[in-house]
């Protein structure tokens, strides 16, 4: 359980560092009118994050405290 934990937890943090990459190169600048520029990929960039490193956390922990 813990294997399938982890490959989802990085898949999760590969999306997630995907996700703030094309936001950073397509997005999040101001226009000619003073208005920034945003779009989803930031949020869903730091939920995806945030959610592969609890993962890993927990797939960490399932394989430290095992039972014997």
């Amino acid at each position: 359980m813990a294997f399938k934990l982890w490959i989802v937890s990085i898949a999760a943090l590969a999306g997630g560092a995907i996700s703030l990459m094309l936001e950073s190169i397509f997005y999040g600048y101001v226009d000619a009118d003073g208005v920034l520029q945003e779009s989803l990929f930031l949020p869903i960039g730091f939920l995806l994050l945030v959610l592969g490193a609890v993962l890993f956390a927990v797939g960490l922990g399932a394989r430290l405290f095992r039972p014997a």
